[in-house]
């Protein structure tokens, strides 16, 4: 297996190979903003975390493991946490959960076929309505919606993992994933450096994470 030596959890080594042993799939999760590191890429950070540090300056993070395996265009990091739930540390002081595990986090992508944080919206997430509403908008994704949507590399990856391939039930995912607790913040140890806020945006990004768990259990 091409990731055994790394720490990854084992779901996560199995998905990463099924991915990164075929071109064309690896080619989709690229177009989707997800560029997946190899093995000695992975090993470097696990040995080192100068990255986070680069990333989010000095901090404690909620989660006591983090475990990098794939970046995206702007240099943000997809993560792993504590050997299950996914993670995202961005650029910009932002990070989050993104899924419970990794298996829920690749039927997303493989169902979502676009950059994920287009729906890291509070309005979006609101209602599976909102969330249908974006995931139809062919304006919103005209970068994408053409070839990715049509994707058979995606297509036979849900055929061999029976992802499902159910909206509501995508849409159920990214809810629990994104709303699960304990939340995945880094707070500054260092006075010149601010917290982390959701991926729901600055500032109020919390808050408005918090006020979207409270809406949907009305």
């Amino acid at each position: 297996m091409k990731y055994n030596r790394t720490k990854l959890p084992d779901e996560a080594k199995e998905l990463l190979e099924e991915i990164t042993k075929s071109e064309p799939l690896n080619d989709s999760f690229c177009e989707c903003d997800i560029e997946i590191f190899d093995q000695d890429e992975i090993l470097e950070m696990e040995e080192d975390d100068e990255w986070l540090e680069d990333l989010m300056g000095p901090g404690e993070a909620t989660y006591e493991e983090i475990r990098p395996f794939a970046r995206d265009g702007s240099g943000a990091v997809w993560v792993v946490l504590d050997g299950a739930a996914v993670g995202y540390i961005g650029t910009e002081g932002e990070c989050g959960l993104v899924a419970r595990n990794f298996h829920e986090f690749v039927n997303m992508v493989a169902v979502w076929r676009s950059y994920l944080f287009d729906f890291w919206d509070a309005d979006i997430l609101e209602s599976f309505e909102d969330f249908l509403e974006a995931y139809e908008d062919e304006e919103r994704f005209e970068v994408l919606t053409d070839k990715a949507r049509t994707d058979k590399a995606f297509d036979k990856l849900i055929a061999k993992y029976n992802f499902t391939t159910d909206l509501r039930d995508i849409y159920h995912l990214v809810i629990k994933g994104m709303t699960a607790e304990p939340f995945f913040e880094i707070k500054a140890t260092d006075d010149d450096y601010c917290d982390s806020y959701s991926l729901l945006g600055s500032d109020d990004g919390q808050e408005a994470l918090e006020e979207l768990i409270e809406s949907l259990k009305d």
